[in-house]
């Protein structure tokens, strides 16, 4: 039996969907219900040659176990040949979120004023409004799932989007502080430097360990960020953490929680880079007590590409002081004729309004994230994470039997840094860097090897620089995201076995 055929069943996947239309799942608001239009539709829900254009709730889901998790596969748009295990850089759209943002997109050319008020009169269930807009629907619904108030959320473009906002709103002065560690992406790593360059601001960076291993404890990374935030600091300045909840070169979840409360103690704000987080994490932004959050929702969130969720806190500020923020910025700060305006150093604002309204933004597809966010929320985030989680520590236990623990670049025992991204490197010599341009060919070698291989399968590699010091980078792995809607055990054997084979065919000494 082939690959395809024992892991996709023969099932018709365009048969599922389309009975998938009229499925329902009642709830709260952002949460929508059947109410669909029926074949017929009405005017202004006709397509371009006439054909019915209708919203789609997510799928009903039924069964238990891996029949449930086939269910969930079959909504999205993935070909039956295509193994998917790059979330970590660009999610694939369920098939009803990209139907439905099309649908947003045709009443929007339609009818470019009243588009909106349209589809909510026509699918008020699928499309509702909440105090008069459909976004402050969406922001609420975001805002349920991740324990957030509403006025706290904002729906960005990306996480960049996200982090360029918070630096710029962020009135930086010559020894103001920002901790932050050596595994940060750009879209962090480029406006902390930035504070660095322009505004004097002193950085200071945590060497990540590129091995991490079961002995690793929470109170050993908040050893790593203690001593600098107990550095002495100006009476007028402030200080902040700016660091990623999961590194993307590796894997590897930051305790959160633990670490804003640290820094809250030394009187530290913080910005948490989360582009693997929505999605991929049960998120609660209360409960992390961040000040700012960023994140995407084109990876682990499914929501199709140039699409984000920011939070900003507004809550605890009788306990702890919100982080000074100029909202100068954004269009909507004041206006020539009164100076100064009227939200100069204050922040009595709500980021859902005033971050959020910055221009034309593309509604559609933030709408269309969120269809998928109800998608997600139907099935579980909590389960999404514990089965990627427990496809990643299969993925694990295979490498580690295959090349030997030391393969793994990660390799947690505390279940509070386990993520769904696997990185490792089978061959010897990783450690070396006089091998990494030779380990550089060879594993971006089997990466696009692997790619051209039917079924597709589509991984990455990352590199990194083993410390501060280090001039350039001198680490690789390879990095597999195991997505729990629509990767599956199968998926993750077949996908081993081609790694083995591509391996061995390399023909470098491999661990054992």
């Amino acid at each position: 039996m082939s690959k395809d055929e024992n892991t996709r069943g023969g099932l018709d996947r365009r048969g599922f969907l389309k009975g998938m239309a009229t499925a329902a799942a009642a709830g709260s608001v952002g949460m929508p219900a059947a109410a669909l239009a029926d074949d017929h539709g009405r005017g202004r829900g006709r397509g371009l040659r006439g054909n019915p254009k209708r919203l789609e709730a997510p799928p009903r889901l039924h069964g238990h176990g891996e029949r449930f998790w086939r269910d969930v596969r079959r909504a999205f748009a993935l070909p039956r040949d295509y193994i998917h295990m790059n979330t970590g850089t660009t999610g694939s759209q369920p098939e009803f979120s990209l139907n439905n943002l099309a649908v947003y997109n045709l009443y929007k050319s339609q009818d470019p004023r009243d588009w909106r008020a349209n589809l909510n009169a026509d699918f008020p269930d699928l499309f509702p409004f909440l105090d008069g807009a459909a976004i402050y629907a969406r922001q609420q619904q975001v805002a349920d799932a991740f324990n957030a108030d509403r006025e706290e959320i904002l729906l960005s473009y990306n996480t960049t989007d996200a982090c360029n906002l918070i630096f710029a709103g962020t009135p930086w002065k010559p020894g103001d502080r920002i901790i932050t560690t050596s595994f940060e992406h750009p879209a962090l790593a480029g406006p902390i430097a930035w504070a660095r360059d322009y505004h004097g601001v002193d950085v200071r960076v945590v060497d990540m360990p590129s091995i991490v291993d079961q002995t690793l404890a929470v109170q050993d990374v908040l050893g790593w960020f203690e001593p600098h935030l107990a550095h002495y600091l100006g009476p007028d300045n402030k200080q902040y953490l700016a660091f990623s909840e999961i590194f993307y070169k590796n894997g590897l979840r930051m305790p959160v929680e633990q670490l804003c409360a640290l820094g809250r103690s030394y009187g530290a704000f913080s910005i948490v880079d989360s582009a693997h987080g929505w999605g991929m994490l049960p998120i609660d932004c209360h409960a992390y007590g961040a000040d700012f959050i960023a994140g995407a929702g084109h990876k682990w969130l499914c929501g199709g590409p140039g699409t984000g969720i920011c939070y900003v806190r507004k809550v605890d500020a009788d306990i702890f002081p919100l982080p000074p923020f100029a909202v100068g910025n954004f269009f909507l700060y004041g206006n020539l004729f009164e100076e100064p305006s009227s939200f100069y150093e204050s922040r009595a604002w709500p980021p859902n309004i005033y971050m959020q309204f910055r221009g034309e933004l593309n509604r559609p597809a933030v709408f269309a994230m969120t269809d998928s966010l109800a998608f997600f929320t139907q099935i579980g985030l909590t389960d999404i994470y514990d089965r990627g989680v427990a496809l990643g520590a299969h993925l694990k236990g295979l490498i580690a039997s295959q090349w030997s623990p030391a393969a793994l670049w990660v390799d947690p025992g505390d279940p509070a840094f386990a993520t769904a991204l696997t990185a490792f490197n089978p061959f010897q010599g990783k450690d070396d860097p006089s091998m990494y341009a030779t380990l550089h060919d060879a594993i971006s070698q089997i990466v696009d090897e692997l790619a051209a291989e039917t079924p597709k399968v589509y991984i990455r590699y990352v590199t990194w620089r083993s410390s501060s010091a280090a001039p350039a980078d001198d680490r690789i792995g390879f990095r597999v995201s195991t997505h729990g809607v629509y990767n599956d055990f199968d998926d993750v054997d077949y996908v081993f076995s081609r790694l083995v084979d591509r391996v061995n065919a390399i023909g470098l000494p491999t661990l054992s």
